[in-house]
């Protein structure tokens, strides 16, 4: 009945078609008013994301062609439901009454007819859609497959409720698939919008399923995934038993790993916990022994255990005997079969058949060690107690053998046949040295010198012991005649004629520290420091007077003015000192042209009345001697 409804309808048409002289278009647009609408329903699922870190929830949406009418090859489409009913019996192959191909339904089955009648069968691609006419099912051959997962050629693939493959994240109440472009399942890893999902071909009840939200072997590696899927990687995984890492690849850590600036180890061999992170403990990794922090951080440096203390290089494994840490040397205890490596300290040990003392901080005893009022000096390096000269930051001590090497503190001692002095904290003086109100000359290896001794450009007399001289021994002879030789107030030894010119200074004052003595017949100058009878020489220079027709005035006279140079004629004197009027100390002549030196004599007397110096003798004065200085020229 309803086949011959349909060749009415269509034979009406064709008769309105020539009564209009319309197109078979046309023609097709009638017949489709006459149709109900089609639609189909599609479940293509937009790409997933997962933002900052965080899962977004997967939605369904309807297929790019859900909700549409479909397009069919010739401008056909799928007939209305009740049209082309099917005798019982002939529903195997449905035969249309035109050309044109098109869908055709037989009660809730779709198939697709080609030009020739024949039922289609495998894919076709229509309407922008791929479909798949099922020409192996026995019972419906080339039906449409819809709204299933269907194996075809070995692979699957999924079909919306319109018969349109799917594509891209499907979501089933078991959980997600991902069809790839030509509509297969993804099988194993894929890259997605920049994350890494698995999607397990191999789960028996249902095959290529996304993982999600659990851990996973995969080759020989095992994997997190979120909530979402996606592939955990440079992060930190807490679970009840502790952490695991995850690396760039995904694959969770196993050995070790530089994470942050820090060592850790991700324990591969866990039976239970394969790949856990080793914390808070030690354990021995390749033959050598490590040591965690309660956050799993490989310990460097000394380490505290509750039996004592262990030392690990920055490499992390533990050291054993010797080690230096900054000027300290400790040793720790290989041969502690409890606990090897564990560091001495508080005790007496011998090693090696020499015996050590060990503070109780560990470090080995070493340099100053006090007992009582006593010192001793240990080793830095040796450990051992030093006995003899030792030298200790630049300084020379004493530890005397013959007092239980005690350091020697504070007064005279000999050693080996010559007088040392040591202060209070032990340490040898040298050069010069003044005890109990006397010069002592101890020179640079701190022996004691006695008799005539040549010092800085002077020669100084030292009391021998039991002098004829008398004196303390050792102690410097002062303002006294030794050997017909006279010596000032300071020491120092002075010629004849510079002893003659000490003597005559004591008879004056002046109004500062200083006194100078001119002797023009002798050509001298003394320059003198100290005060009234406790003049010291200390300086003694020639120089060149007045001549006898411009002689020099003598007399008393006191330092005035003072100037850089001054010229006379061609010649240049530098640094004067003004005694009285133009009468001045200042240097030899030099040219005032090319400043070459014209007249350097000293030792005569030949000026116009000025006293004439070395210019490094008259810079001297001119720098040193202050105004008011008395001067006596005679």
């Amino acid at each position: 009945m309803r086949k011959r409804k349909i060749l009415k309808k269509v034979a009406l048409f064709l008769a309105l078609a020539v009564a209009l002289n319309t197109s078979s278009l046309s023609v097709r647009a009638l017949a489709e008013e006459n149709d109900e609408e089609v639609q189909e329903i599609s479940a293509e699922q937009p790409d997933k994301q997962i933002m900052d870190g965080q899962e977004q929830k997967k939605v369904e949406e309807p297929d790019q062609n859900e909700n549409q009418t479909v397009v069919l090859e010739g401008e056909a489409q799928k007939p209305d439901e009740g049209e082309g009913e099917l005798e019982d019996g002939n529903k195997d192959k449905v035969i249309p009454e035109t050309s044109t191909p098109g869908w055709y339904q037989d009660g809730e089955d779709w198939y697709y007819y080609d030009t020739d009648g024949n039922r289609a069968s495998g894919w076709r691609y229509i309407g922008n859609c791929w479909y798949y006419l099922n020409g192996e099912d026995e019972q419906k051959p080339g039906v449409m497959s819809a709204d299933t997962f269907q194996v075809i050629d070995g692979k699957t693939y999924a079909f919306s409720a319109s018969g349109a493959m799917r594509t891209g994240w499907i979501s089933e109440p078991e959980g997600w698939y991902y069809a790839k472009a030509d509509g297969s399942f993804a099988d194993g890893w894929q890259y997605i919008n920049g994350y890494w999902y698995y999607l397990e071909g191999a789960n028996k009840e249902y095959p290529y399923l996304m993982m999600e939200n659990t851990r996973k072997t995969i080759d020989d590696k095992d994997y997190y995934f979120t909530k979402s899927g996606a592939m955990k990687k440079n992060c930190w995984i807490l679970e009840s038993e502790g952490w695991y890492y995850a690396l760039n690849s995904g694959a969770l850590a196993n050995g070790w790993d530089f994470i942050n600036g820090a060592w850790y180890f991700f324990d591969g061999d866990n039976t239970e916990y394969p790949y856990l992170m080793i914390s808070d403990c030690k354990k021995e990794i390749n033959g050598a022994e490590y040591f965690f922090d309660g956050n799993g951080v490989m310990r460097i440096g000394w380490i505290s255990e509750p039996e004592g203390w262990y030392y690990a290089l920055n490499d992390g494994a533990k050291i054993t005997g010797w080690i230096k840490v900054g000027t300290k040397w400790y040793y720790l205890d290989p041969d502690n079969a409890e606990h090897p490596g564990l560091m001495i300290s508080g005790t007496e040990k011998t090693i090696a058949g020499v015996d050590y003392i060990f503070e109780a901080n560990g470090s080995m005893r070493a340099g100053w060690y006090k007992v009582d009022d006593d010192w001793y000096y240990y080793g830095e390096t040796s450990g051992q107690i030093c006995s003899g000269w030792q030298n200790v930051g630049g300084y020379w001590y004493y530890l005397d053998p013959a007092n239980g090497n005690r350091a020697f503190l504070g007064g005279w001692k000999v050693v080996n046949g010559a007088w040392y002095y040591f202060n209070q904290g032990g340490a040898m003086a040298t050069n010069w040295l003044y005890v109990g109100g006397n010069w002592y000359y101890l020179a640079g290896n701190g022996a004691m010198r006695t008799g005539w001794q040549w010092i800085d450009n002077n020669w100084y007399y030292f009391y021998y012991e039991n002098d004829s001289h008398g004196g303390s021994h050792g102690a410097m002879a002062r303002a006294r005649s030794i050997d017909g030789w006279q010596l000032q107030a300071n020491g120092s030894m002075l010629s004849g004629k510079q002893a003659e010119m000490l003597a005559k200074a004591q008879a004056y004052t002046s109004n500062t520290n200083y006194l100078i003595l001119v002797d023009r017949a002798a050509c001298k100058v003394s320059i003198f420091a100290g005060g009234f009878g406790a003049w010291n020489n200390i300086k003694y220079w020639d120089c060149a007077p007045g001549k006898a027709s411009t002689p020099t005035v003598s007399g008393t006279f006191t330092v005035q003015g003072k100037g850089y140079y001054f010229d006379s004629g061609s010649a240049r004197c530098y640094w004067y000192t003004q005694f009285y009027g133009n009468y001045l100390f200042h240097s030899v002549l030099y040219s005032k042209y090319n400043g070459s030196l014209m007249d350097g004599r000293v030792g005569i007397p030949l000026s116009h009345g000025c006293v004439r110096l070395q210019i490094d003798n008259a810079k001297w004065i001119y720098d040193n001697i202050p105004r008011g200085t008395k001067v006596v020229i005679y």
